[in-house]
């Protein structure tokens, strides 16, 4: 695998380090700069040897201002997280905080926890009033030549912030840009962790410092981010403080977020629903050359569009399929295909004559289509319209080799998206993160996650969605993979040493001090994965990836032991509840694992394991759409393969 041995390069340099590393050495904010950023003068950031856990940040409110000045104390007496903090060569105690009046709810909220984290880092609760020194949100009468010059060259939902004139000012081209450059300055100047939807922290640090003058602009790539997985999908604050920015749910209240890009009706698989059917209805496809068929479809979007007048997108896309499953083979289907090469003709052809009917009525929405399995490959002289967005699937590719490889199962998916890239303006992926098969089982594919965001970067890839584990939360590094992903969709172009760099100090900060052991655990599945089959695809049963055999082909009767004996250690080092509930809860892995193979007396006692603790932490499905059985099934050695 391409990067197994950086992978193993960063463990070993973690294991000699000891059991913890200082901030300095695992923080993904050191080192180069973003090239998605202009940065006119870099921050300079102390070393961090600790964190403070908050549970619940964003909700916990002081009762009192006498409350507060305890708490205030308190930390002060125990030492507060970040122990200087200037702006401009100012301390931060001489600031004010001014908010934009008019903006979405996210601009106020956002503001409200800056100050809520500033006081929690620094000890020094801002308030909110003018001074000749201030830190100002939004778009104000505080404007300068400077300030209006940075915005301007803001794209997207990014940001500007920038030190002129002894204030701080941070602003976006939208108030969702600007939401996303408060959270920016508390992750890179305040250390505020946004780790998982239960979990954030604030790293200890001896300083940070934003120089006069600094100024810094991001746009990021991606014009969608969606990292399909529970936490992001259920809990919109989490979502926010990972810039995730899609929405499924017509009663989210979009303005209060800053807009974002959001689906009419079903987000995809559409054509049960748009033809007239009450649910989805997969391998079953319509004919795309019969008339009233297409107008039954235009009604349809119309009426998906005018109940949903905040919508981006609608979706007109093939329902789904198993492989080898095709469209319509009608005469007139058929005779369209065969003169573009693919499948696609015909559908391109009936989904680029609904955005052309569409676009005057509804402009600014994007008619979303699916390449996926038999229409993945583009045709040879139809292109998309402008309003049509190709969403490129990459479900048959292997997912322990990057897409920049030389894989045999990746092939086919690297032209296909070369192809796609000259000829589609908006070319959209969907892509896997997961085993939709075994959600229990460790997924080989931290390697590649890197590398496959970049290859969608470098062929004009406008958005990306992550499929995860969206119907559950899991018991298989959820909250790591959702971490990483939204981090790799905001900045595609952070270095793999950044990358890896984000994993540690995850992984440090959410399991305690043995995370280190986690992280052997980890590289020792990949590297045993690798060793029977080198190619895994997201629907391979844990079996074919983890067999129990040694290279010689021989039995290891103690590899599920050996793997558990990670865990424990992991467990016995954990300093508090929270990081032992997090080892807990990720630990069903190796309790899956060990269930698979050896005594069928010891296989049940691990399995049952698995069941008790899917319980304590609500996990309900083991698999893409099958629930977890009954409790009662937990003696059946068969019950979760």
């Amino acid at each position: 695998m391409k990067h197994t041995n950086v992978w193993m390069r960063t463990l070993l340099c973690c294991l000699a380090a000891g059991m913890m590393l200082s901030f300095a050495a695992c923080n993904p904010e050191s080192g180069e700069q973003e090239s998605t950023d202009t940065v006119t003068e870099a921050v300079t950031e102390g070393n961090t040897e600790g964190i403070t856990e908050i549970p619940n940040a964003t909700e916990t409110e002081p009762e009192s201002e006498s409350e507060t000045e305890t708490e205030t104390e308190a930390e002060t007496d125990d030492g507060i997280p970040l122990d200087s903090f200037t702006i401009g060569g100012v301390d931060i105690t001489s600031f004010t905080l001014v908010v934009q009046d008019g903006g979405a709810a996210c601009v106020r909220s956002s503001a409200d926890e800056m100050v809520e984290y500033l006081e929690q880092a620094t000890g020094y609760r801002i308030e909110e009033k003018a001074s000749e020194h201030e830190v100002v949100i939004g778009v104000t009468d505080r404007d300068t030549p400077a300030v209006t010059e940075a915005r301007a060259k803001v794209e997207l939902d990014g940001y500007t912030m920038l030190e002129d004139g002894g204030r701080l000012y941070i602003t976006g081209s939208c108030d969702r840009g600007t939401m996303y450059g408060v959270y920016d300055f508390l992750e890179e100047y305040l250390g505020v962790r946004f780790l998982a939807a239960d979990t954030t922290v604030i790293v200890d640090q001896a300083s940070a410092e934003i120089p006069a003058g600094f100024a810094k602009t991001h746009n990021p790539s991606f014009e969608l981010r969606d990292t399909y997985w529970y936490d992001m999908r259920y809990k919109q604050d989490f979502a926010n403080h990972s810039k995730d920015n899609s929405f499924y749910d017509s009663s989210t209240p979009v303005a209060d977020i800053g807009g974002g890009i959001g689906y009419a009706g079903r987000f995809v698989h559409t054509f049960s629903l748009l033809t007239g059917g009450t649910t989805h209805t997969g391998n079953v496809q319509p004919c795309l050359t019969d008339e009233e068929v297409y107008n039954t479809v235009l009604s349809n979007v119309r009426a998906w569009l005018d109940a949903n007048p905040e919508a981006t997108i609608i979706s007109v896309s093939q329902n789904d399929s198993d492989a080898g499953v095709g469209g319509c083979q009608c005469a007139n289907c058929k005779a369209i295909n065969d003169r573009e090469g693919t499948e696609m003709g015909s559908l391109l052809t009936f989904v680029n004559r609904i955005a052309n009917d569409i676009k005057d009525d509804y402009p600014g929405v994007y008619v979303d289509t699916l390449a996926y399995r038999y229409t993945r490959t583009p045709p040879k002289n139809i292109k998309p319209a402008d309003n049509v967005i190709i969403r490129l699937c990459s479900i048959e590719c292997c997912f322990t080799h990057a897409l920049s490889d030389s894989c045999i199962y990746n092939n086919s998916f690297r032209r296909d998206i070369q192809a796609w890239s000259e000829i589609c303006d908006n070319l959209y992926i969907w892509d896997y993160t997961y085993n939709a098969e075994t959600y229990f089982s460790f997924f080989p594919n931290f390697d590649v996650l890197h590398a496959n965001v970049q290859f969608y970067k470098e062929h004009n890839v406008k958005g990306v969605f992550l499929e995860g584990q969206q119907v559950s939360v899991s018991g298989e590094f959820a909250e790591l993979r959702s971490y990483l992903l939204a981090k790799l969709l905001w900045n595609p172009d952070m270095t793999e040493e950044q990358y890896y760099a984000y994993m540690d100090e995850f992984m440090q900060y959410y399991y305690g001090p043995g995370w280190i052991k986690i992280k052997e655990y980890m590289a020792a599945m990949t590297a045993h994965a690798a060793i029977h089959d080198p190619h895994v695809g997201i629907f391979d049963k844990a079996g074919k990836m983890y067999p129990f055999m040694k290279e010689n082909g021989k039995r290891d009767a103690k590899f599920g032991s050996n793997m558990m004996a990670y865990w424990d250690e992991a467990y016995a080092m954990a300093e508090t509840d929270e990081q032992r509930a997090h080892v807990e809860k990720s630990s069903i892995q190796v309790y899956y694992l060990c269930s698979l193979e050896g005594r069928a007396d010891v296989r049940r006692e691990n399995l049952k394991k698995v069941y008790e603790l899917c319980e304590k932490y609500g996990i309900e499905y083991y698999k893409y759409t099958v629930p977890m059985p009954d409790a009662s099934h937990a003696e059946d050695l068969n019950s979760l393969t």
